[in-house]
């Protein structure tokens, strides 16, 4: 939850032209100008959290993330490296709030994803 502080802050730098994205401690998306999601996004979701991804045999990038989803316990993206790309997350497939039938190829597909997306979650 944003306080009356972050949110003056945040209309003060919307102001001066520049782009926010505030991340709540439990890495839930708090507020961001651009990409917040319509049907088609997952950054407004409540299963929806930004978890650290760290890469073993990359030391210089530490501050990678990784886009989760709860409700299917996966992961959607991983080695996202700048706000940018936390906020423009489209539902993947297997969505289970995607808002559309899929087709009999798209199922076959989206059962494939999310089957990686579970491996990648451990």
């Amino acid at each position: 939850m944003l306080s009356k502080n972050d949110l003056r802050e945040i209309k003060e730098y919307e102001e001066a032209g520049i782009k926010v994205v505030a991340i709540d401690s439990d890495g839930t998306l708090a507020y961001a100008t651009q990409g917040i999601g319509g049907c088609e996004y997952c950054d407004q979701c409540s299963a929806f959290r930004l978890l650290p991804d760290p890469d073993p045999s990359d030391w210089f990038r530490d501050g990678d993330m990784k886009a989760v989803c709860l409700e299917v316990n996966g992961v959607i993206a991983g080695s996202l490296e700048r706000p940018s790309e936390w906020t423009n997350i489209r539902k993947p497939l297997y969505c289970p709030k995607l808002g559309r039938e899929l087709s009999e190829e798209e199922k076959k597909e989206a059962a494939e994803r999310l089957e990686w997306a579970k491996k990648r979650m451990k």
